[in-house]
């Protein structure tokens, strides 16, 4: 019985770890902030970062009566890492907001939308 050569031996070893290299934890960018978004209202709320410089990125949609983990990349927010927490209620003119928040890689934050649309709170969010 014929063995196999060394060097074609180690193809699939470097194959994998290649692969393995390019997946979904080596991106190559830091990691995201996570704000949890509690819509208490009856109304669709799109939601969006607002960094000290006035940019505005949608960071998610959240439906009435749910929470939902929602991803803020660190180009929503700046180089200070603050971001004001805005939504926008569907079919309403209202736009409640948080405030600035400091929102680093990593951080996570609890935002919950009253039922009454008027007021955003920002609480640490507990670990997972």
């Amino acid at each position: 019985m014929l063995r196999p050569s060394r060097s074609r031996r180690l193809v699939p070893v470097l194959a994998l770890c290649v692969a393995g290299a390019c997946g979904p934890l080596h991106r190559g960018g830091p990691e995201p902030a996570y704000v949890i978004f509690t819509n208490q209202s009856l109304d669709q709320a799109d939601v969006y970062a607002v960094s000290s410089s006035g940019a505005q990125t949608r960071i998610g949609t959240v439906m009435p009566g749910r929470t939902d983990t929602l991803h803020v990349r660190q180009g929503a927010v700046g180089g200070d890492n603050q971001a004001n927490i805005v939504a926008r209620i569907l079919a309403r003119s209202r736009t409640p907001s948080s405030g600035l928040v400091t929102l680093s890689p990593g951080d996570r934050v609890q935002v919950t939308l009253s039922s009454d649309e008027r007021i955003l709170s920002v609480l640490p969010a507990r670990e997972p």
